[in-house]
């Protein structure tokens, strides 16, 4: 798994985890000017975690990468 970094925005629907847990999350939304993160657990069961910073946050290599911008 590929660490993200400061300067890299996580797309909706890319499926990430959270540095130090191994629950799989699905990115919902992604605030630009906060470089947050909305996140729900994959079995889509209404939660949503709001507000993560993106360098908590890891890709899985079966998923998309996240983009540079």
């Amino acid at each position: 798994m590929n660490s993200a970094s400061s300067g890299t925005v996580p797309k909706k629907g890319n499926h990430v985890e959270m540095v130090g847990q191994s629950i799989r999350l699905e990115v919902v939304d992604v605030n630009l000017l906060m470089q947050t993160a909305n996140l729900r657990t994959t079995d889509e069961q209404g939660h949503v975690t709001r507000n993560v910073p993106w360098t908590s946050l890891k890709t899985l290599k079966s998923v998309a990468s996240f983009v540079t911008v």
